[in-house]
C-alpha cells in the first residue's frame, strides 16, 4: 500500500494539486455514507469516523465509504470548498472544490462561454468536483454532475456500482447507475450492467439479485438493464462515462439483452 500515491489533480491544473508525501500510501476517512447525501451535510464525526446522533452523540450504525486523503495544496495553491451560493465551507461540509493556484488554466480554447462558467476574474476554478477539507487536507467524493438526486435526496452513484460489482461474475466497470425517469414522471435510477451470461433465466436471476443489491445498499428501488460487455463508453483516460452512458440508453443506442420473464 505505500506504493500508492494518492493525489488531486485536473487538465485544468496542469495537472497537480495536491500530492501526499512518499512512503505514506493510502490514508482514508471512513465516511457514513448518509453524511455523504448532499452539499453541506458532512456533519461531525467521532474518532473513527463514524457520524454523531445530533441529540445524544451516539454512534449510528450505517453503511461507511473510505475517503481518501489527497493531502494539503502544494505550495501557492488554495482549494475552498463552496456551497451552491459561494459561501466557503467549514471542514467536513461536503461542497464544490475550487481551486486558484499558479498553474490554473487561463481559459479554454476559443470557448469563452465554458471558461466563463468555471473560471472567476480573480483565478478561481470551480472544478466540478465534490469533497471537503480536514485538518487542511483535500477529500474527493465525486462529480457534481454525477450526482442523483431522488425526491430531495443525493445518491452517488459510485457507491451503487461499486456494490453491485461485488456480486458474483461481475466486474471492475461492469456498472453504471444513470439517472432516469419513468412514464408517470417518477424519478428514479437504472442500472446498466454489462453481461456475459447466454441463458434467459440466468440474466433473469442476475436481475433479481442487482435490484436487492441496490435496495439493501441505498434504500431505492431500481430499474435494471442487461447490456453486451464492453458496451459501456468510456473517456480517453478509460474511466466510465456515465453521461455518455445515459444518453445512449436512453435515444436507444444501447440496447439491452433480453432476459427469461
Amino acid at each position: 500500500p505505500a506504493a500508492f500515491m494518492p493525489s488531486y489533480g485536473l487538465a485544468e491544473c496542469t495537472l497537480a494539486v495536491s500530492f501526499m508525501p512518499v512512503g505514506t500510501g493510502i490514508v482514508c476517512d471512513m465516511v457514513d455514507e448518509s453524511m455523504l447525501s448532499g452539499e453541506g451535510v458532512g456533519g461531525a464525526m467521532n474518532s473513527h469516523g463514524r457520524s454523531l446522533d445530533a441529540v445524544n452523540g451516539h454512534a449510528r450504525p450505517g453503511r461507511y465509504r473510505a475517503v481518501v486523503n489527497c493531502d494539503v495544496p502544494l505550495p501557492d495553491y488554495d482549494v475552498e470548498i463552496r456551497a451552491r451560493d459561494g459561501r466557503v465551507l467549514g471542514e467536513r461540509d461536503i461542497g464544490r472544490v475550487h481551486v486558484r493556484g499558479p498553474s490554473v488554466m487561463s481559459g479554454y480554447f476559443r470557448n469563452e462561454s465554458a471558461t466563463c462558467k468555471v473560471l472567476s476574474h480573480d483565478g478561481w476554478l470551480d472544478t466540478g468536483d465534490m469533497g471537503y477539507m480536514l485538518d487542511g487536507c483535500l477529500y474527493i467524493v465525486g462529480r457534481a454532475k454525477d450526482m442523483i438526486i431522488i425526491n430531495g435526496r443525493n445518491y452517488w452513484p459510485q457507491d451503487i456500482e461499486w456494490a453491485v460489482e461485488q456480486l458474483p461474475g461481475l466486474r471492475n466497470g461492469d456498472i453504471a447507475v444513470i439517472p432516469t425517469t419513468d412514464e408517470h414522471g417518477i424519478e428514479g435510477v437504472t442500472v446498466l450492467v454489462q453481461c456475459r451470461l447466454s441463458d434467459l433465466a440466468a440474466r433473469a436471476a442476475l436481475v433479481v439479485e442487482v435490484k436487492k443489491q441496490v435496495k439493501q445498499v441505498s434504500g431505492i428501488p431500481c430499474r435494471v438493464e442487461l447490456v453486451p460487455p464492453r458496451a459501456l463508453p468510456r473517456t480517453s483516460s478509460g474511466k466510465l462515462s456515465r453521461a455518455k452512458a445515459r444518453d445512449r440508453y436512453l435515444s436507444g443506442g444501447l440496447v439491452p439483452f433480453a432476459v427469461a420473464s
